[in-house]
């Protein structure tokens, strides 16, 4: 249901070749991973035969008898797509590929929301899926480092490459993310909490930021009135300059 809407979000600017292009982008890459994350639930299901929390960690609470090595297998192939599936919807590396052409391409408003909103419920969802496969969660524990080196990696480095302030705050959200998984690694009540009191601090910066990009954009189409141009993606260089035309 939060996929759907997100997607007509994306779109929802029609006469906009961008917006377009975002949403297509997104519905393309929300399917695929969808259709991963049906078969990671169908695994876990046909190893375990139940899809609930508590009777999850309550069966995996017991090990599985020696002959049933290959089911083992089967299960922890299953939970890793699922977490994949969770990664890649709160776009953290290697699966950020498709964020930052979507976000960029999204109307500001929906970028806004797609920063934060989703960010919330996916964590509290992955805290809790963790929680249920805890038993296995030190056979896949290196996953989650991996992902958090990999986050704070690409979103520094390739935050440097951005030209427009859209994307570089995208990728700044990618390292973002990165410190969370790290937190999320650790398996811990402490681990949980830094989550959230990252996440909070996380929010609060984010609405900062994205609210001073907003007013960013209302400027430039103050000062579009008189120079007769068309409002386009906010660029770095066209912040240059900005305290002869905009002393406050």
């Amino acid at each position: 249901m939060q996929a759907l809407a997100f997607y007509v979000l994306a779109s929802y600017k029609r006469d906009s070749a961008f917006s377009t292009e975002a949403g297509l982008k997104y519905f393309i890459s929300g399917s695929f991973i969808s259709g991963i994350f049906l078969l990671g639930c169908s695994l876990v299901y046909g190893s375990m035969g139940t899809l609930n929390f508590n009777d999850l960690s309550l069966l995996l609470a017991f090990k599985l008898d020696s002959s049933l090595v290959d089911l083992n297998y089967i299960l922890i192939l299953g939970v890793l797509l699922v977490v994949f599936t969770l990664l890649f919807k709160i776009s953290a590396a290697p699966f950020h590929f498709w964020s930052p052409d979507v976000y960029d391409g999204s109307p500001l408003a929906t970028t806004v929301v797609f920063s934060i909103l989703p960010k919330i419920v996916i964590f509290t969802f992955l805290i809790r899926w963790v929680s249920a496969i805890s038993s296995i969660f030190f056979t896949i524990k290196y996953v989650f480092i991996f992902v958090a080196l990999l986050s704070l990696i690409f979103g520094t480095f390739f935050a440097i490459r951005q030209k427009r302030i859209k994307r570089l705050i995208i990728f700044s959200s990618i390292v973002q993310v990165g410190f969370m998984v790290a937190a999320l690694s650790e398996y811990s009540v402490d681990g949980f909490v830094s989550l959230y009191f990252f996440l909070v601090i996380y929010i609060l910066s984010s609405i900062l930021i994205w609210s001073n990009v907003v007013l960013l954009y209302d400027f430039r189409k103050s000062t579009n009135i008189f120079y007769s141009e068309n409002v386009s993606s906010v660029f770095l260089s066209s912040i240059a300059n900005m305290s002869k035309t905009n002393k406050l």
